[in-house]
């Protein structure tokens, strides 16, 4: 069974795809699936589309003017792009792949004039930065730290979950806020991101966890986070297909994602 929620069509020129997946380092499968990361037919990240539609406006109603904002794991500039629209927004868009940092920089160079100016960001830095070497490179991230909110979207999937809200806490201003989604642990049980090479029709995978809702919202309380808004756990209906691909379709009847606000007390 081909489990990979990222993949696009089995065959490249004229190769079958070999039914072995390579585990590669995240930072390497990722700079190698940049090229066509938004492409390939990854219905998760049509699905995490639709929803972000409905998350958004609950975080923004609770920013102040001019926010600071991070957005944790860019890619390729999905998110990126929409908060360019945050009016007077100072933004630090954060990868850990050059190769999706690069995707990210020239689509948001490219769609930036179409902003109008009473709606544009006060500033977009794009930024190297890894969640797991954070310890290691604690100075480099001073810039960042006192955010108003953090944005991080199918990016959990690949850190561990106190590494991830250590760096969470610190990035963040006592009352700042956390909008979170990742792929759901009922679909992280039988699937995992990856995508097959174009060229060679290996399939390729990264590390991945498949976290669970509660394990989520009780590490998040041990690191003094409280609920605002969710969890919504998100089944695939056969209504989405239209508009989540063909690919969705095995996926129907399963929860293949979840998303939350949280807010940083004290």
């Amino acid at each position: 069974m081909d489990t990979e929620h990222g993949t696009g069509s089995d065959t490249f020129s004229g190769r079958i795809p070999s039914q072995q997946p390579i585990y590669k380092p995240t930072v390497e499968a990722y700079n190698e699936w940049a090229a066509t990361y938004d492409t390939d037919g990854n219905f998760l990240l049509a699905l995490d589309t639709i929803m972000m539609d409905e998350i958004v406006p609950s975080l923004l109603d609770v920013l102040p003017p001019a926010p600071k904002l991070i957005e944790l794991g860019c890619g390729t500039g999905r998110n990126t792009v929409r908060l360019q629209g945050v009016p007077s927004a100072s933004i630090w868009a954060l990868d850990n792949s050059q190769g999706m940092l690069q995707v990210a920089m020239d689509r948001c160079r490219s769609m930036r004039e179409s902003v109008p100016d009473a709606n544009k960001a006060e500033s977009l830095e794009f930024a190297l930065r890894d969640i797991l070497c954070f310890h290691e490179t604690k100075s480099t991230w001073d810039p960042m730290k006192n955010a108003d909110a953090i944005i991080s979207t199918l990016v959990l999937e690949h850190i561990p979950l106190e590494q991830f809200f250590t760096v969470c806490s610190k990035l963040l201003r006592p009352g700042g806020h956390l909008l979170c989604t990742n792929m759901h642990s009922d679909m992280g049980a039988i699937s995992q991101a990856g995508f097959v090479d174009p060229v060679t029709g290996t399939k390729i995978r990264a590390l991945s966890y498949a976290h669970t809702v509660q394990e989520f919202l009780t590490c998040a309380r041990t690191w003094n986070f409280t609920l605002l808004w969710g969890p919504v756990e998100r089944k695939v209906e056969t209504s989405d297909l239209a508009k989540l691909g063909d690919r969705g379709r095995k996926w129907v009847g399963i929860n293949a994602w979840f998303g939350a606000i949280l807010k940083k007390l004290g």
